[in-house]
């Protein structure tokens, strides 16, 4: 019994451990250290910033820190063609602007997953659900999309004219 005990700790241990290292693995979608490689980077990252691409949940005000942003890289890498060449101020620069841009990119991944550990109505229980930045996306779309057509519907209700009218309906006149 102890055996076993002993055992499932060591594996929860393991598996907390693999966990945290992930959590703290952020690849850098922004990242070059000559011009070249930053021109191709910075091409391939605006080609998925279009309605399907991995970026295309970027709003306009992010996209104009990007486009801000790489426009700063370009003059840096355009002054000293690479990051070895250039100075300490400069290297502190291009830092700054790439972690600027890829804090929005990773924000804005449509493949990021979140997950929710919530305990479901009526129960204590908690549930881990997971699901894409682009899901929960879509589902707000979706959701906003819905409330709005429920808002044109005519009313369905049926009414009589006598008395006032059922909540769900809204005559638009002055009756009671």
């Amino acid at each position: 019994m102890k055996t076993a005990f002993a055992m499932a700790l060591v594996l929860a241990i393991a598996l907390v451990e693999s966990v945290v290292a992930k959590e703290n693995y952020h690849e850098k979608q922004v990242n070059a250290e000559t011009k070249d490689k930053f021109v191709d980077i910075m091409q391939s990252t605006q080609r998925e910033m279009v309605p399907g691409g991995k970026y295309e949940f970027v709003q306009s005000k992010e996209r104009a820190q990007i486009d801000k942003g790489f426009e700063e890289m370009t003059k840096l890498f355009d002054e000293y063609g690479t990051v070895s060449a250039m100075t300490q101020d400069a290297k502190v620069k291009l830092f700054n602007h790439q972690e600027t841009i890829n804090s929005i990119l990773t924000r804005r991944d449509r493949d990021r997953v979140i997950c929710t550990n919530q305990a479901p109505i009526g129960s204590h229980i908690p549930v881990t659900q997971c699901h894409t930045y682009a899901q929960e996306v879509e589902a707000r779309e979706g959701t906003k999309k819905q409330l709005d057509e429920w808002k044109r519907a005519p009313c369905v209700a049926t009414w009589n004219g006598k008395g006032p009218p059922p909540p769900q309906c809204h005559t638009g006149g002055g009756g009671n």
